[in-house]
């Protein structure tokens, strides 16, 4: 077992080691990388998420138990960002970026490993439509509200947000029958194709290690919410429902994967605490690549 999980983890974690080298090297400018996570949040994400859920088989097995489970951990997880934030009297603009952080899903990076580990056939979409839902609504309800929007305005940015729509889309066009007719589907699985590599290639070239330094409560909280606490929740809402092996293991990648890069897209978006999220995504790269592993074990045991 452990040559299964080291061959599925060190790929993925050196192309972030990769996307950093690119950076601090000078190859691409600094500026660039923007640009870069702009294409994820709005093009590249999105059609990756639409074919994904599109394609989906929603009749597999424990398809239920794997939705209800997502649902119920993204729920626990964006209330206890919230009650931490609230508990180290942080400002609204830090506790939208923690409880992004600790509610957002990782997608790109779980389903990475996920594929390394167990095929390409493993049961992702029942998991990924309340994980990324939950996690980017909540992300986009934060970072607008700490900005003073009010629940309509914040409402009307979540209903407008390119990764939602795609969640929607893809369960539609599911729901419709669509990935029945492939020719529809072609132009954006081209787009999605490399969608793996780019955001996790973005996601080393936004590793900031001068964004470590200060506010160390808040860049704390989210390692150990992250880190620690939402695979520890995933897991045992695993077994509560009645999931084990790769089902109960995807949810724990899901739940201890390193904050998503594209919580710093949304961050940027509203101009709200864009500094701390990189610290935090920056943080729970460190803290995960060493205890993923282990935590992935430890499912895959149970």
């Amino acid at each position: 077992m452990s040559a299964l999980i080291a061959s599925a983890f060190a790929p993925v974690f050196a192309m972030i080691a990769l996307g950093w080298l690119v950076r601090a090297s000078g190859l691409m400018d600094r500026t660039l990388w923007s640009g870069v996570n702009a294409l994820n949040h709005r093009v590249l994400l999105p059609a990756f998420l639409f074919v994904m859920i599109t394609r989906a088989d929603l009749s597999g097995d424990h398809v239920g138990e794997l939705a209800l489970a997502s649902t119920s951990g993204s729920l626990i997880m964006i209330a206890l960002g919230l009650a931490a934030g609230r508990a180290l009297g942080l400002k609204p603009a830090e506790t939208a970026a923690l409880t992004a952080v600790a509610a957002l899903w990782n997608l790109v990076l779980t389903m990475a490993l996920a594929e390394r580990l167990f095929g390409p056939d493993i049961t992702g979409a029942a998991v990924v439509l309340p994980g990324v839902v939950l996690g980017a609504g909540a992300a986009v309800a934060g970072f607008a509200a700490s900005q003073g929007a009010g629940p309509r305005a914040a409402l009307q940015r979540i209903v407008r947000d390119p990764v939602l729509i795609a969640c929607a889309a893809g369960m539609a066009a599911n729901l419709a029958g669509l990935a029945r007719l492939p020719f529809l589907l072609t132009p954006l699985e081209l787009t999605a194709a490399g969608t793996m590599a780019v955001i996790l290639l973005a996601m080393g070239a936004g590793l900031d290690f001068a964004a470590l330094k200060g506010r160390l409560r808040a860049l704390a909280a989210a390692a150990l919410l992250r880190t620690l606490i939402a695979p520890a929740i995933y897991l045992g809402l695993a077994l509560a429902f009645g999931l084990r092996g790769e089902s109960a293991a995807l949810l724990a990648l899901a739940g201890g994967a390193p904050a998503a890069a594209v919580t710093y897209a949304f961050a940027a978006d509203f101009r709200s605490e864009p500094g701390l999220v990189a610290g935090m995504i920056t943080l729970t790269v460190l803290t995960s690549a060493l205890a993923l592993p282990l935590v992935t074990a430890l499912a895959l045991m149970i």
